[in-house]
């Protein structure tokens, strides 16, 4: 819109629309393509490269960018707003829409709080990784009582009482509760009657067309999770290692390190967990890392990389 107010201290100027354009009380001579004002500058909807957040004209931007609710430009679905900011403060870097500085706060997911040795990111929230009263449940953070502390699971981002018989079925992918239900098992992530499904490996298929027959009932298939490992268990000998090979009566771990308490090792160089009864493991990836123990095959939805699972472990383990 062209037009504009020289400000009430200020006597009145007249122009020529047709020469000049009047933005915020300043004159600027016109251009074909300036038809907008942003504050006192002037631009044209058919510019490339410019955007006008809360009347400051930004140039050199690219298509995608738009305007955060503060004003600032960023890419909505490559950057958080404060990329912008950081081009002003050489060295910055971002924690949502504001600069942080590292060796004092914590980011976790565009929420800062003051760091610490043990403070760890839990979704939005940090935590303690040594308070036994906060439990974090894949990014959902819970506060308990010492009453609650030894009953207390969990089962993907749900905190579950195993006192009142909820079941947890976790999968590679995912972890789901259901009420208890007499005569059912875990196949991976679902709750089966192994009276009308058979599962082996994580999969279920119909009782009458059962690939792997047995003669004892079939035990629940299903991973476990780092999550729910108290600090003696998590602290005793665990493993982590690449899957190299599974048959029906085992699985090859390569690449393997042997974790215990803050201290990891190398080795050994191979890792053949027995597994009699294969059905009763997930069919794990070959390729994949996994810890383990003589058990057990665990998994960690708390953490996104197998190093961020590490660090934890061996900093829980260090008091």
């Amino acid at each position: 819109m062209r037009g504009g107010h020289t400000g009430l201290d200020a006597s009145p100027t007249l122009y020529d629309p047709k020469k000049n354009i009047c933005c915020d009380g300043r004159l600027t001579s016109l251009k074909p393509w300036m038809d907008q004002c942003c504050g006192d500058t002037p631009y044209g909807l058919a510019q490339r490269g410019v955007l006008c957040c809360k009347n400051v004209l930004y140039k050199d931007r690219e298509d995608e960018e738009e305007c955060s609710e503060s004003g600032v430009p960023y890419k909505p679905l490559k950057e958080t707003v404060c990329v912008s900011k950081r081009y002003n403060s050489p060295g910055g870097h971002c924690c949502g829409e504001d600069l942080y500085h590292p060796n004092k706060t914590i980011c976790c997911k565009g929420h800062s709080y003051n760091r610490a040795i043990h403070i760890r990111c839990c979704g939005v929230q940090a935590y303690s990784i040594l308070d036994p009263l906060q439990k974090c449940c894949e990014g959902t953070l819970y506060n308990l009582t010492s009453e609650e502390v030894d009953g207390m699971q969990c089962c993907g981002s749900v905190l579950l009482n195993v006192t009142n018989q909820d079941v947890c079925c976790t999968s590679e992918d995912k972890s789901l509760f259901y009420p208890a239900r007499k005569g059912f098992q875990c196949c991976g992530h679902h709750y089966y009657n192994p009276a009308l499904w058979s599962c082996c490996a994580g999969k279920l298929s119909p009782v009458q067309k059962k690939i792997y027959p047995t003669s004892h009932s079939m035990k629940e298939s299903k991973l476990q999770l780092v999550s729910n490992l108290i600090k003696t268990q998590l602290c005793n000998e665990i493993f982590i290692g690449i899957v190299e090979s599974v048959s029906r009566g085992s699985t090859v771990f390569s690449n393997v390190l042997k974790i215990k308490g803050n201290h990891a090792t190398v080795g050994p160089n191979v890792f053949i967990l027995e597994t009699p009864d294969q059905c009763k493991f997930l069919g794990l990836t070959t390729g994949k890392t996994y810890f383990f123990n003589y058990v057990d095959v665990f998994t960690d939805f708390n953490h996104e990389s197998v190093l961020q699972s590490l660090h934890f472990i061996l900093s829980k383990c260090s008091y």
